[in-house]
């Protein structure tokens, strides 16, 4: 990221820091959710307290805590699809839960309209509790403090926060809907080579929820092994919206995979 800043910067070409802008928003979503996911789970550090002390590394700088994001993200596993959990009051917000949704327009337009930097701005720095906004203030005073006094506040707007408020959401938006909607197996795994490389194997989505203590470095292991056949697989950002958008897999209420309790799997 600070690469590509720097490369921005030297340019100093609109095109190129528009570039850089999803790039780094790309990264973001990498480490403050693909990484902040499995600190989630504990399986970043052989202890659980460096979980809670490091977290100036993946949560912190995207505006989160460790213990608020557990919060909400335990409660899907707990009731995958079930009214308690988040993932499905959001796709009832983004009109995936109709009978007849228009994933063109949900996938491809829509979160280009504003809705992930609304939802973002409204919903996702952790400032729910005393002690999460605590944690922030002393990680986020600091730094801007820092770029105030090298007079830098612009870059840190340019190449941190509108990546974090813009690209970085919409991003968080096509990876929630991708993971669990229209699925036979209740998850989508996404066996991309590149965005596995990156996103530190988030794709193996399916074997990570019927094993969520299996660390991200051991998932492709853990999907080639265990995960039978029947779950769903795709390969590519396209190939998951054709998936998404077949008749015969409708996203209403009352899909198997929706109902409350352990993820349902029918064909293991």
């Amino acid at each position: 990221m600070t690469g590509a800043a720097g490369v921005s910067i030297w340019l100093d070409q609109w095109w190129f820091t528009l570039m850089t802008v999803w790039f780094i928003g790309y990264i973001q979503f990498c480490l403050g959710e693909a990484l902040l996911h499995e600190a989630s789970h504990y399986n970043l550090f052989a202890t659980r307290s460096l979980h809670y002390k490091l977290q100036s590394l993946y949560a912190y700088p995207f505006l989160q805590t460790l213990k608020g994001f557990q919060v909400e993200h335990h409660q899907h596993h707990i009731d995958l699809m079930g009214e308690s959990d988040i993932t499905m009051q959001d796709y009832n917000r983004y009109g995936l839960l109709n009978r007849n949704p228009n994933m063109i327009y949900i996938w491809f337009i829509k979160p280009f309209l504003g809705g992930p930097t609304y939802y973002y701005l409204k919903s996702g720095p952790d400032l729910d509790t005393a002690s999460s906004r605590l944690q922030l203030s002393l990680f986020w005073i600091p730094l801007i403090s820092l770029f105030a006094v090298y007079e830098s506040l612009d870059l840190l707007l340019i190449y941190w926060l509108i990546p974090l408020i813009w690209s970085f959401p919409i991003y968080q938006y096509w990876s929630e809907i991708e993971e669990h909607h229209n699925t036979r197996s209740g998850a989508r795994s996404n066996l991309s080579r590149f965005d596995n490389f990156f996103k530190h194997n988030e794709g193996y989505h399916w074997i990570h929820h019927r094993y969520p203590s299996i660390p991200f470095y051991k998932l492709k292991e853990a999907h080639q092994h265990l995960a039978p056949e029947g779950t769903d697989i795709s390969k590519s950002f396209l190939q998951s919206f054709h998936q998404m958008r077949l008749p015969q897999e409708p996203s209403w209420p009352g899909h198997p995979a929706f109902k409350p309790g352990p993820l349902k799997d029918p064909h293991s």
